[in-house]
């Protein structure tokens, strides 16, 4: 792993007193470039559900326990903490069917005067998938590169 672009991969998230507050989580043009070069940081990322369920199938499909496996195994050794992600991502693709959002309320925001504010919804399907993930209809614009992290 190229020590430079882990050092900003680290930097963008993390500063001497913890997480960095989402406002300062911008590395400069010039060092966002290199670390997307290196492979450890992204564009952003848009899909919907639908699309992102079909290709967690698909890659599901493509990935054997074996190789899961092994990953794991060697980031023990290599103290590659990326590589032990593949467990819990590998188990979620084996467990997931094709499905479309169907959305479900998820929370409700109350003001003073408890009149609601805000209601959020995920995808019913996803939620109940054991470990509940959190679907939403559409991913704009998402920051992969914290999942790296």
């Amino acid at each position: 792993m190229d020590k430079r672009a882990k050092k900003i991969l680290f930097n963008t998230y993390w500063s001497k007193n913890g997480w960095k507050e989402n406002t300062e989580q911008y590395p400069s043009s010039e060092d966002f470039i290199y670390a997307k070069e290196k492979g450890l940081m992204f564009d952003p990322f848009s899909i919907s559900h639908d699309d992102c369920v079909k290709k967690i199938v698909q890659l599901g499909k493509t990935i054997t326990t074996d190789q899961v496996a092994k990953a794991f195994l060697s980031s023990l050794s290599t103290r590659r903490l990326d590589w032990r992600s593949a467990i819990a991502s590998y188990s979620i693709a084996q467990k997931i069917t094709i499905h479309k959002y169907t959305p479900v309320e998820s929370e409700r925001f109350y003001d003073a005067d408890n009149a609601v504010t805000h209601i959020g919804y995920t995808c019913a399907v996803c939620q109940n998938l054991r470990y509940g993930i959190i679907g939403q209809e559409n991913y704009i614009n998402v920051d992969l590169n914290v999942f790296k992290f």
